[in-house]
């Protein structure tokens, strides 16, 4: 075997260790227990152009961004900016010449790689910890390396707590980390395996469709990496799919791009932009990023990983300001270069009925002659960066270590070191089988409604005398309600069947089982569900202000229905609504933006500076709100000093005098702003 030499250990053996780092971490509140729907969610329902120059293979089982449902997940969107000091639970893998932390409470996110003998982090290791809105449910972190599945976009268990522990065996002890995912109803599992007296780190997935059904899955692994000046993502490409925005749009482009600059510099992009690398017949795919001395990380993995890219916020204000916006300020450039099953990130793959799917990656410090590396000539960078990747990585040696890890994957932990959610057991349960082989889901929680669903068949008295806070709305959990019904029927079971029946889109019966279901018994949220599927205005508003009456009624109803008021240009009862909240719902920061928003309409200048003064949290990846906003305030104060509208250029001097202040900068493309 060429190359390292994976076992028998000629120096410090790996270990696997318990730790806590301390560091500066705003408050992650827990999930909303709103169900959201295709039409609220956090990321923008876009449609996506028709691509331009894309092959089957990269168009194949396509999607549009923000189309689809994310329930039964609950958004995550109660944070803060408060970074106050803690500590952030760890698992460490360590071995003398590499230490790896995984923080298992946040989806087993690989948040620090530090390789001793180079002296540095081979990964963007995140000095604080801020959730920001721009994940499929809200709330999501940067650095590290995320594993991303099995729905589009970050995935759900980002900022959630997943099941992690360890398999000993007689190269060393793997550490696994697994979930089931609720919406493709499959399982997913990364074991990470660190050589002992070895300098790379070897990632095996595995994802298990246990149903009697073919699905469709997502996977890419996001890889954070500092930047620097001079940084080059290398990876085979003949030519690139760019995702342009603001359209949406993938598109062909020659790599690098002749007409416009070299596209493997991250610093040449001014806008965010998304590049993906393509040489479909390449004989071994992989990505680097590289500094100025042709030194960096390097992935690369087994052929079930089509799929490479580089993301960056790009050099204008406002990608920077997100960059800061996620860390802190001198300490946060970074870029993402990323691995996929498929070739874009439009696409999903397809899972057979009882199937497996495995893939094995790796990781390490690669190093390649800086002129060979810097060359004017792509092709001759990407040559000279294979050659070194192959010396590194050796195929041979990584398809011994691919098929040794595929066959620990089926065994079950030793010992367990986290716990995750309670649904992959509740679903093996239900079905009646197993979900994958070697992954235990057991858990010890709080027994809900669900519980008694599958264990007697029928709701308890102490879960009637409650409003769920979970949801579920796959076939087999409709069934199971539906047969419940029959015997005993009650105002929950409508509620959570209306539930499912709107996630559908099938709203005749969602109203009539949500007007079932408050005639029984009128509770804040099934009120609030004929708000949603109510026909006028009027009718909105009388549903939401009888949920928001309730005495349990949750502080983020209100921001919703504050959002309806607003939209719908009922000013005046959002005025009253508001000055009415309680203390606790005044201050959520979407309220402040609607108040913002009044102030806006209504002319008061002085009220809108003082509340665009704040630092938000939530600001939607790409959402103009804020824009827009001090747009209003310099135009208002503008046309009061004039004492007359202001023309189009007199008004863009005026904003070149009060430029958007860079707290309220969250613009993805280098020239939005604008008047």
């Amino acid at each position: 075997m060429n190359g390292h030499q994976i076992a028998p250990a000629t120096g410090t053996t790996t270990r696997i260790e318990t730790i806590r780092a301390a560091l500066p971490m705003s408050r992650l509140g827990a999930p909303s227990s709103l169900p959201r729907f295709r039409w609220q969610q956090p990321m923008p329902d876009r449609d996506t152009p028709p691509a331009r120059g894309l092959t089957a293979e990269e168009s194949a089982h396509g999607f549009d961004w923000g189309k689809d449902s994310i329930l039964p997940y609950g958004v995550y969107a109660d944070y803060d900016r408060s970074q106050q000091p803690g500590e952030m639970p760890l698992l460490r893998l360590t071995n003398g010449r590499i230490e790896i932390d995984i923080a298992p409470q946040y989806g087993g996110r690989l948040v620090r790689m530090y390789d001793r003998r180079l002296k540095r982090d081979l990964v963007f290791h995140n000095p604080v910890f801020q959730p920001a809105n721009l994940a499929a449910l809200n709330a999501w972190f940067s650095g590290g390396i995320e594993w991303n599945g099995l729905i589009p976009g970050h995935t759900p268990f980002t900022c959630a707590p997943v099941f992690a522990g360890v398999i000993e065996t007689e190269r060393g002890p793997v550490l696994r980390i697994y979930e089931f995912d609720r919406i493709t109803e499959a399982t997913w599992q990364v074991d990470l395996f660190l050589p002992n007296d070895d300098d790379r780190l070897f990632v095996h997935g595995r994802i298990v469709n246990a149903a009697a059904t073919a699905k469709r899955a997502y996977w890419w692994t996001n890889i954070a990496v500092a930047m620097s000046d001079g940084m080059r993502v290398i990876a085979p490409a003949d030519y690139a799919i760019e995702h342009v925005l603001p359209g949406n749009e993938l598109a062909r482009f020659p790599f690098p791009d002749p007409q416009r600059f070299d596209g493997s510099y991250p610093g040449n992009w001014q806008s965010a932009t998304s590049v993906f690398y393509r040489k479909p017949d390449a004989p071994r795919l992989y990505i680097a990023a590289l500094d100025h001395d042709g030194v960096g990380l390097a992935q690369t993995a087994t052929a079930e990983m089509r799929g490479r890219k580089m993301f960056y916020f790009g050099e204008a204000s406002g990608g920077q300001h997100w960059m800061e916006f996620l860390a802190r300020p001198g300490d946060a450039r970074y870029i993402e270069i990323q691995s996929g099953i498929t070739p874009t990130q439009n696409q999903r793959f397809e899972l057979a009925p009882e199937s497996e799917l495995h893939w094995t990656e790796a990781y390490g410090a690669l190093s390649v002659d800086a002129a060979s590396a810097h060359a004017a000539d792509y092709a001759t960078a990407e040559r000279a960066t294979a050659d070194a990747l192959n010396q590194r990585f050796p195929a041979d040696e990584l398809a011994e270590v691919d098929g040794w890890l595929t066959a620990q994957s089926r065994r079950p932990l030793d010992k367990r070191l986290s716990d995750g959610a309670p649904w992959g057991s509740r679903q093996e349960r239900l079905t009646g089988r197993d979900l994958a082989a070697g992954l235990d889901f057991a858990v010890g929680h709080a027994k809900d409604c669900w519980d008694d669903l599958v264990g007697k068949g029928a709701f308890s008295t102490a879960n009637l005398e409650t409003v769920p806070t979970t949801f579920a709305v796959s076939d087999v959990w409709v069934a199971a309600l539906e047969q419940s019904g029959q015997s005993h029927g009650t105002w929950l079971h409508d509620l959570l069947l209306g539930i499912a029946a709107l996630d559908r889109e099938e709203a005749a019966e969602a109203r009539d089982l949500f007007a079932r279901s408050a005639s029984a018994r009128p509770t804040w949220l099934a009120l609030r569900q004929l708000a949603l599927v109510a026909d006028t205005g009027d009718q909105k508003e009388r549903f939401y202000m009888q949920a928001s009456a309730a005495a349990d009624a949750p502080d983020e109803l209100a921001v919703e229905i504050a959002q309806f008021l607003l939209a719908d240009g009922r000013l005046e009862t959002l005025t009253a609504f508001v000055a009415a909240l309680p203390k606790a719902a005044a201050a959520q920061e979407r309220i402040l933006l609607a108040r913002a928003s009044i102030a806006a309409r209504c002319g008061d200048w002085n009220e809108l500076e003082r509340l665009l003064a704040t630092e938000f949290a939530t600001i939607r990846e790409g959402e103009m709100l804020t824009v827009t906003l001090w747009t209003a305030l310099q135009k208002g104060r503008l046309e009061a000093e004039l004492g007359r509208p202001a023309t189009k250029e007199v008004l863009a001097e005026r904003m070149r005098q009060n430029p958007l202040p860079q707290h309220l900068d969250f613009q993805m493309l280098a020239d939005e702003a604008g008047v």
